[in-house]
């Protein structure tokens, strides 16, 4: 629950993480960190095609439309959180 509501808070505040994987998430007792947002977009200042194709992240966690170079926004991200959920 932490991890979904962290990256919608992302995306409320108009902001595509980009690279989200196991290393990128920090967990404490209480709390949950991402971290690493050298990939990130801020999505209310640039168009959608100026922020595709550029800094994709890392490839196990990529959406298909990412890893295909197709346009992508915010479900690219929940695709990789979703692969990350899977994993640990």
């Amino acid at each position: 629950g932490c991890l979904i509501t962290a990256v919608e808070y992302l995306h409320e505040q108009k902001i595509r993480h980009k690279d989200l994987k196991p290393s990128n998430i920090l967990l404490g007792p209480n709390d949950v960190w991402l971290t690493d947002f050298g990939s990130a977009t801020d999505f209310s200042m640039l168009s959608q095609s100026a922020t595709d194709g550029v800094e994709r992240g890392t490839p196990k966690y990529f959406a298909p439309e990412v890893a295909s170079f197709e346009p992508h926004g915010r479900a690219a991200d929940m695709f990789s959180l979703g692969c990350v959920l899977l994993e640990i």
